[in-house]
């Protein structure tokens, strides 16, 4: 385990320092727990996703078991795609906190290969997030589409947003820039400046490990405009990626805080998005 974690502190740093350096745009606490989280929890290895796919436009989504509720969620994955892992977690937030979780295919089905990672050329991963995961011309679009279909089709209003890795940009970007996001969680991130916090604008929780840069000054901008309606937890224990498509599920210390995470958001947004 210490050769895996020195692998994956350093695969963080070096993925950060791409996509920092390439472009600006690029993208790669809580003391009570609910008793109902306490009873059962839904973290599992060789899990079976309970939810499924269908298109809005050319856009394929999983969407959770869960479509009766009137608050949407919106789950952006990491640079792996719609991997099981993060199946399961959107499954047990919907199940646990009574939320509509949807993950769209934002990459359209072309995912970066896990057996090239790191890549051996640097450049090949920022050239891959320029062609499939811009948010200009892509991810944005895309977000719109999927809350216009929901406000449309069902009058729901009430929408969050939480990421891992890649995807912590991508929420990011959508707190600061679409009006109809209420509330944001960053799992894990990569890529985010302490300096993006200025734009943000609405609450939002954050959740980095022990390989991501210190994210307090960012926690602090948070605290002014929101005071107490935000968070930070930082998991020193954990390598960045473990909620995601390469955490290990089996592990159980990580499936504790991969657990913690879930009680986390679902207990956050709870909190700021309505329910009636």
């Amino acid at each position: 385990m210490g050769r895996e974690n020195l692998l994956s502190q350093g695969l963080i740093v070096l993925v950060s320092i791409i996509c920092i350096t390439h472009a600006a745009r690029i993208m790669y606490d809580i003391s009570v727990v609910p008793e109902h989280c306490l009873k059962g929890k839904a973290i599992e290895a060789n899990y079976t996703p309970k939810g499924g796919e269908y298109e809005i436009g050319n856009l394929t989504v999983y969407e959770s078991q869960n479509r009766a509720a009137k608050r949407v969620l919106i789950a952006v994955y990491d640079i792996f795609g719609l991997s099981t892992n993060m199946k399961q977690v959107v499954d047990s937030i919907a199940e646990l906190y009574d939320f509509r979780v949807v993950m769209p295919d934002f990459f359209r089905g072309v995912y970066w290969d896990e057996n090239n990672f790191p890549p051996e050329n640097p450049e090949d991963l920022s050239n891959w997030l320029n062609t499939n995961g811009s948010w200009d011309n892509i991810v944005k679009y895309d977000i719109m589409n999927v809350i216009n279909s929901f406000q449309s089709r069902e009058n729901i209003t009430e929408v969050g947003i939480f990421g891992m890795c890649w995807g912590g940009k991508v929420a990011v970007l959508a707190s600061t820039e679409v009006a109809e996001i209420k509330v944001a969680g960053l799992v894990h991130p990569s890529s985010v400046n302490n300096s993006e916090a200025d734009g943000v604008k609405v609450p939002m929780y954050l959740l980095p490990t022990a390989n991501e840069p210190d994210m307090i000054p960012f926690y602090e901008v948070l605290q002014q405009k929101f005071g107490d309606n935000c968070g930070h937890r930082r998991f020193d224990d954990m390598f960045h990626g473990f909620a995601g498509a390469r955490g290990d599920f089996s592990n159980p210390l990580n499936v504790q805080r991969v657990e913690e995470v879930i009680d986390i958001l679902g207990i956050f947004f709870n909190r700021n998005l309505n329910n009636s």
